[in-house]
């Protein structure tokens, strides 16, 4: 059997997105707290979404926080990444620890509320680094950094305050023999309707890029 167990960059920007959808919660504020995040969009006063969004580049007055994440490396921590080898399986085990970093926008027409909100973001997430390494099995958390509040580079009529921390984290995947993953390949190629076709010609049909009948 082989399998692969990765933390996708999805995962890592999803597990940002919430932890600060939880802090803007109205069961985790005060009263009167001026940027309580709802689901529903007509009742949220601040917008909490991946970087990219649709939300970051429209025309809405409220301030908004975009998650994003900037490139993630794979080091080689041993010489192939090989862990283990099993002899009776022969199934080969890799390991490495994938690092990167996460930014943090907090966007507003107000420079004053850009800062502030920049400023809660980071307390949230420096006080959140436990709860990051435990619960979502991040390797490391480093500390966090809130930059400047200045204009915005996408709207001069905004203001951004950029918080940005990195992480790591533990990856393993396993592979079977070459001669086992080609057997199950021509097994199935025998018992599948596109055994006719070449190797090519089955990843272009994949790709809907062709038709199974030319």
């Amino acid at each position: 059997m082989s399998y692969v167990k990765p933390k996708s960059s999805m995962d890592i920007i999803g597990m940002y997105i919430l932890l600060l959808r939880d802090r803007f919660n109205p069961s985790n504020t005060e009263d009167r707290f001026p940027w309580l995040w709802h689901e529903d969009d007509k009742k949220t006063r601040i917008v909490i979404e991946a970087g990219g969004s649709e939300f970051e580049d429209s025309t809405d007055t409220r301030p908004g926080i975009f998650v994003d994440r900037g490139a993630i490396v794979f080091p080689t921590v041993a010489l192939g990444n090989r862990a283990a080898h099993d002899l009776a399986t022969g199934v080969d085990l890799f390991y490495t620890t994938g690092s990167g970093q996460v930014s943090i926008d907090c966007v507003s027409r107000s420079r004053g509320e850009s800062s502030i909100l920049g400023d809660i973001v980071a307390n949230h997430l420096l006080m959140s680094s436990d709860i990051l390494v435990r619960h979502y099995n991040l390797r490391k958390v480093t500390p966090v950094t809130l930059a400047p509040t200045q204009s915005w580079e996408k709207d001069n009529k905004c203001y951004i305050t950029r918080v940005s921390s990195e992480f790591s984290y533990d990856l393993a995947w396993a592979t079977t023999p070459y001669a086992l993953r080609l057997a199950r390949i021509h097994a199935y190629d025998d018992s599948d309707k596109s055994g006719d076709l070449s190797l090519s010609d089955v990843a272009l049909t994949s790709f809907g890029l062709a038709e199974e009948d030319n």
